[in-house]
């Protein structure tokens, strides 16, 4: 898959770790987080669900979440919740509590959703990662032959 690289996003999908990393900053527009969920979407049909092991959403580097950003946001990604099965986690990095705090509504970041977690760093991420794969019923399986292969 072609990574994406807009003005206000990257994104790129790891092949050999299965992992999707969305890298966002400057000011942040409903057009850009459909231009990253379009790819995200067309990602998806292109590898399947089975091949995605979990995805990072970096936010550190956003100075603002414009106004139609957040809810729109929340409707893209629930849109492709309902078209494709995810079950992979989300790990969200934020720089502050700031941008915790507003990503935790619009993304549904609750502790009912175990799926997403706000981090502070890129290791964090991937140990959350890592760690919801163990703590999935037939998970443990996965998570080894996906480590055995890199």
């Amino acid at each position: 898959m072609t990574p994406l690289d807009i003005k206000n996003a990257r994104a790129h999908y790891n092949a050999d770790s299965h992992v999707v990393y969305v890298t966002y900053r400057g000011l942040l527009s409903a057009e850009d987080s459909t231009t990253v969920y379009q790819w995200l979407h067309d990602l998806v049909l292109e590898v399947g669900t089975d091949h995605i092991y979990g995805e990072v959403f970096d936010f550190r580097d956003v100075q603002e979440f414009l106004p139609d950003n957040l809810m729109d946001a929340r409707k893209k990604s629930r849109g492709l919740n309902l078209r494709i099965n995810v079950d992979f986690p989300v790990a969200m990095i934020v720089k502050d509590f700031y941008q915790e705090e507003i990503l935790r509504g619009p993304m549904q970041n609750v502790p009912e959703n175990t799926r997403k977690s706000i981090v502070r760093s890129m290791d964090e991420a991937q140990q959350f990662i890592a760690e919801w794969h163990t703590e999935q019923p037939n998970q443990e399986d996965d998570a080894a032959t996906l480590a055995d292969s890199q």
